[in-house]
């Protein structure tokens, strides 16, 4: 009798669940968004007061804390307004931090399935400090926190909770051209007093999001069809400090435009003339003992807008190559570039072309002018399942003497989503370059098929890169002609029912790799398991085997190497802690010799809007068998790598900061012939940053760096920067 009726009570709980209702009310005047909600329009709202259902610590549980959502819209936005009660304010955890800043505070946000077709959503969220973070997620190309919408909100505090308002303006969105339209939808909302995360309509326990899980937003009629045009006039100057040139005091100027035009309510178009695309934030030095480049992750915001677009099958688009480093150092100018984005006639599209120009140095060209195209359309059937085109084209055509060169490539990618949980995903792709002497073995093939459920994940695939394989003029491709086949498994277990434990995950990874008739270019199986506690500590610990194998790309005919043992650790403790860090180390095997690495991060905030954080990382190797090509023999070399990383943030508000970011490394290598060298460096940028309207940035900058001397290795003359750069936004 007792199990009928849980049985009942769970039955009809699960039914209120599904019959939460969530409707926006049309208003004629916009509420005031200054946090506190006494606006008399928000009586209009028909409240939700759904008890959120808990995915932490209490999965499944509602939220031990109310909250009250209202939405009302316009002809300009769409409006929410939060009451997030709390039987213990004094004890809410408060921080001011940069946009996009992600942290332990109170949290309160909005998922919104614009098409709710299952597939894409934009969220906004903002803590009780009203620190915003925005960005898209899509089944096609996954999570892009880069993409910035301007919108409003703010908070305020009282004795029993906290409140937060949001005005979000429909041409920060992109949404079909009905007349009348139901939205997907969803809030979180964390307390982190008790480690609380939950959801108005339940995802699943591990907190990862699935856009089939939203409830519906109905009552939107007659949204506005046309968007605003946006510019952003920008002006630059910058004043360079090079102690060994001839000219060592550089003066720069520049200034240029960027504008938005909604074409419609799904598509948009953005054009640059002349972009000052210099980067504010240095590039973290790291240390590389791999065949190939460093992947450089991208910070330029004509790039990082809709980059989720971009995102291609076996990396054909990195934007990193457009205005990347000449070889005498200089920044590659872009000289003007243009983007279309959005939905039409039921695709998904994205186009993006820029034109960088030439650099030279005492009359020699050293670059040539270049223009770079990238294309992507994708087609979605429901939740999960699409088919996707993507191409690209670089060319650079005759100039000052040169031959004309151009490269090439396409791909088709797609997925089936079937029985819930179950994935299949494949694609094709091919390169085409001036610069190739073969036409053939230019291909590229994958295939993988996921499980995923709450709390127990699989897959597995393989891929295969033929040996002319070469996405390198616009995109980013490393080692060729090896098929790669792997399986992983994931667990998840939550701990509901304890006092000190949080829960377990546990990951089993195993992969094969070798060339078509060949060696074994890898193999190994890896196995990674963490605890998360209630006070917020987390530890976890791996283990793995490497089997024998085959370094092609070592030594004038490649060589083979012992395989070993795999082991390494990580601790953080409560990040909520005014003083919190973070520590890891190991111990590899590497080219029948041993890598060692060991780190640590830490972080203290005094105050609410001030914080520091020091990161250290200590790598090394010894005995490592490497060929010497200084003295054409096999040899054994130690490496050895260490970084100082500082950073201060001062937050004056949600709008004005300073930040102090530094970076002392030093690598060193020594062979047993005798050859050795040691490379010493450091860079420093303080940046105060100012957003004086909404979507309009001052920045003024003053950096340093010395790079090693080219003989002794030691730290070069320093060079300075003092940068400056005004950005307007105007609607029209």
């Amino acid at each position: 009798m007792k199990h009928i009726y849980l049985f009942s009570l769970l039955t009809i709980t699960c039914v209120c669940f599904s019959q939460v209702t969530v409707q926006a009310v049309r208003v004629s005047d916009a509420p005031v968004i200054d946090g506190i909600l006494n606006d008399d329009v928000w009586n209009n709202a028909i409240p939700v007061m759904e008890d959120f259902i808990q995915h932490q610590p209490d999965c499944g549980e509602p939220m031990t804390e109310k909250t009250e959502v209202r939405i009302l819209y316009d002809d300009m936005s769409i409006y929410f307004a939060f009451k997030l009660h709390d039987s213990h304010p004094e004890e809410f955890t408060r921080m001011v931090a940069s946009r996009d800043n992600d942290f332990p505070s109170e949290w309160i946000g909005i998922w919104l399935d614009t098409y709710n077709d299952d597939n894409n959503a934009y969220y906004f969220f903002a803590n009780i400090d009203n620190v915003q973070q925005d960005g898209r997620l899509c089944e096609a190309s996954g999570w892009d926190s880069n993409w910035d919408g301007v919108w409003e909100s703010a908070t305020s505090v009282s004795d029993s909770g906290w409140t937060a308002e949001f005005a979000i303006p429909f041409s920060a969105l992109c949404y079909s051209d009905d007349e009348e339209q139901e939205w997907g939808i969803n809030f979180k909302r964390t307390i982190t007093r008790t480690n609380e995360s939950a959801f108005l309509f339940r995802m699943a326990d591990n907190g990862s999001i699935e856009i089939k899980d939203f409830g519906n937003l109905s009552g939107l009629n007659s949204l506005p069809s046309t968007r605003q045009i946006e510019l952003r006039p920008y002006g630059a100057g910058r004043v360079q400090y090079f102690p060994d040139a001839e000219k060592e005091w550089d003066p720069w100027a520049n200034s240029g435009i960027d504008a938005r035009i909604g074409l419609s309510s799904e598509l948009l178009l953005d054009l640059t003339v002349n972009p000052d695309f210099g980067q504010i934030e240095a590039d973290p030095k790291e240390a590389n003992l791999s065949h190939w480049e460093t992947y450089l992750s991208e910070k330029r915001p004509f790039f990082l807008e809709g980059s989720d677009m971009f995102s291609m099958p076996f990396s054909l688009f990195y934007s990193r190559r457009i205005g990347s480093i000449a070889p005498n150092g200089d920044i590659i100018p872009i000289l003007g570039g243009a983007k279309l984005t959005g939905s039409m006639n039921g695709f998904r599209i994205g186009f993006l072309n820029a034109y960088t120009g030439s650099v030279k140095d005492d009359g020699s060209t050293l670059v040539n002018p270049t223009n770079y195209a990238a294309g992507r359309i994708v087609r979605e059937f429901g939740e999960g399942t699409y088919i996707g085109f993507s191409g690209t084209s670089t060319d650079i055509p005759r100039y000052d003497g040169s031959e004309y060169v151009y490269g090439r490539s396409g791909a088709v990618d797609a997925q089936v989503s079937f029985l819930e949980n179950h994935r299949i995903s494949s694609a094709i792709a091919g390169t085409w370059n001036s610069r190739d002497d073969q036409w053939k073995d230019n291909f590229a093939y994958r295939a993988n098929y996921n499980y995923d459920s709450d709390r127990f994940d699989i897959s597995g695939g393989s891929s295969f890169r033929e040996e002319n394989f070469d996405a390198n003029m616009t995109g980013y491709t490393s080692s060729t002609g090896d098929v790669n086949t792997w399986i992983n498994t994931g667990l998840y277990h939550p701990f509901s029912n304890s006092n000190v434990f949080q829960h377990w995950v546990g990951y089993l990874n195993a992969w094969l790799s070798r060339a078509p008739g060949g060696p074994v270019t890898g193999r190994g199986i890896h196995l990674n398991s963490g605890l998360s506690f209630r006070n917020r500590y987390y530890i976890s610990a791996n283990l793995g085997f490497k089997g024998s194998w085959t370094d092609r790309y070592e030594g004038p005919d490649g060589t083979e190497y012992d395989g070993g043992l795999d082991m390494g650790f990580s601790c953080s403790t409560d990040p909520r802690k005014q003083l919190c860090g973070y520590i890891w180390g190991g111990r590899n095997s590497y080219c029948e010799g041993k890598s060692n690495y060991t780190g640590t991060s830490i972080t203290f905030k005094p105050f609410t809007n001030i914080s520091f954080d020091a990161d250290l990382e200590w790598s090394w190797t010894s005995n490592a068998r490497k060929y010497n090509w200084n003295f054409d023999e096999w040899d054994q070399r130690d490496t050895d790598w260490r970084s100082l990383e500082l950073s201060t943030n001062w937050m004056f508000s949600n709008y004005f900061s300073l930040r102090l970011t530094s970076q002392v490394s030093r690598f060193s290598t020594e062979w047993n012939l005798g050859d050795s060298s040691r490379d010493l460096s450091h860079w420093m940028n303080v940046l105060l940053s100012w957003q004086f309207r909404p979507g309009s940035m001052f920045y003024f900058m003053i950096g340093e760096n010395a790079d090693p001397d080219e003989i002794t290795g030691e730290f070069g003359k320093s060079e300075f920067t003092v940068f400056t750069k005004l950005t307007w936004f105007l609607p029209v």
